[in-house]
């Protein structure tokens, strides 16, 4: 298996046939139809099933997929850098709810201070972030804690609260306890349900009604504004808040999460990815 043969597979997969593939690729369509073949037969596994229509991925063309889009990826990459030396890229990947970490002074003096570096910013869950990081896709984490921290070196920032937020006229600035919206629909983020649950049914005796779940902190923050309903968000979303909104911060020590920055343990960090990091120690 390489390169070339990853270039035909994926170009398959997002064409959705191999003739139209063989015309992206200008080529024709029976030699495409044989790398095919012999890829199948190298790795000893049905990668596609052909349709009339179009194609359709294995478990095993799910697989091979990923990692060739990972692996163009990091080529592509590498290719851009040593073409442009005199230009150094940072990849970071960060989640919804820490977004406005990187609109800090420190962030944005960092940039303006380093006018050739280029920056890559992936925003996604904290899971996926840690997947590529892991995969090599980034090179620095903004994650919410917890999270695999297998092989991962990482610095803790501070833990914060959650916030609640909603209309003016349903919220007020009493309302600082998660009992206070036993009675209310509320729209959390995915990651946050277990949390908020667990913590409603084993310390306050009742159970939440989760009217809305979302994988975006700015999702959340939307359906409070459109539906009037109260939605439950990291303190660190708070500059992404609507100035229609009102926000509450709780003091449910319990609902506290953490912000980490995390890299690939034991791996041998670019100077500017180093500096980059030390502006949260």
């Amino acid at each position: 298996m390489d390169i070339k043969q990853m270039i035909y597979f994926k170009t398959i997969v997002d064409e959705g046939t191999i003739s139209k593939a063989a015309i992206k690729l200008h080529m024709a369509q029976p030699p495409l139809s044989m790398q095919l073949k012999s890829l199948e037969k190298e790795l000893g596994v049905s990668l596609l099933t052909r349709g009339k229509r179009h194609v359709t991925l294995t478990a095993a063309g799910k697989l091979l997929y990923k990692r060739a889009s990972q692996i163009l990826g990091l080529e592509e990459l590498t290719r851009h850098e040593i073409t442009n030396i005199s230009c150094e890229t940072l990849r970071i990947g960060i989640t919804s709810s820490n977004s406005a970490i990187i609109h800090e002074d420190k962030v944005i003096n960092f940039i303006k201070n380093h006018p050739n570096l280029n920056f890559r910013i992936k925003e996604g869950p904290t899971g996926e972030m840690i997947d590529l990081l892991q995969a090599h896709e980034i090179d620095i984490g903004i994650v919410r804690t917890p999270y695999n921290s297998l092989n991962i070196a990482s610095i803790a920032l501070e833990k914060g609260p959650m916030l609640a937020i909603g209309p003016k006229d349903m919220i007020n600035d009493h309302m600082n306890h998660l009992i206070d919206y036993k009675d209310k629909p509320l729209i959390i983020h995915r990651r946050y349900q277990s949390l908020i649950t667990d913590y409603c049914l084993n310390r306050l005796s009742f159970n939440p009604y989760i009217h809305i779940q979302s994988d975006d902190c700015r999702t959340s923050i939307y359906w409070a504004l459109t539906l009037n309903e109260i939605a439950i968000i990291p303190d660190t979303a708070e500059p992404l808040i609507n100035s229609s909104l009102k926000a509450v911060t709780l003091k449910d020590k319990d609902l506290y999460t953490g912000v980490a920055v995390v890299s690939r343990l034991d791996d041998n960090l670019s100077p500017i990815a180093k500096e980059f990091i030390s502006l949260f120690e």
